[in-house]
């Protein structure tokens, strides 16, 4: 019988260790091999939970300034989906809820200017929404 070096018997130590455990770590979970049936959704793998929600004053802007650039750099258009914020920067998503509808934008300038409002909504992204003037609805920011 051939004789092991301290080395290579603390090797197989350790490969014997590891295939010992794999099938007792593997067996843990769901009954599955720890794998879940389904991913949970995502979209565009970010996620706002109803607890992320916050209560939001918002307005609308877009007609008298189609074609002008926003602070971020986005020409405005009657189809630009988007929001103007004034703290969160160029490109955070944010998740907007407003009577049962949801829609996740980008904040493509800074704003709003009027007192006691947190965003001020392109024209596509209020007409998305159904909101038709100075409203309160549910934003949550999104980080991923």
């Amino acid at each position: 019988m051939k004789r092991l070096s301290a080395t290579s018997a603390a090797l197989t130590a350790a490969a014997l260790a590891a295939a010992v455990a794999l099938p007792a770590a593997a067996s843990t979970g769901s009954g599955s091999g720890g794998v879940s049936p389904t991913p949970p959704p995502a979209h565009d793998g970010q996620q706002a939970s109803a607890a992320d929600y916050l209560p939001a004053r918002a307005t609308w802007y877009g007609p008298g300034f189609f074609g002008h650039r926003t602070a971020c750099g986005t020409v405005l258009t009657h189809r630009t989906l988007g929001v103007a914020n004034k703290r969160l920067a160029c490109g955070t998503s944010v998740a907007l809820e407003y009577r049962g509808r949801t829609v996740v934008v980008p904040v493509i300038d800074r704003g709003p200017y009027s007192h006691g409002v947190e965003y001020d909504l392109t024209y596509a992204t209020a007409r998305k929404l159904g909101m038709q003037q100075t409203s309160r609805l549910r934003a949550a920011t999104l980080v991923g």
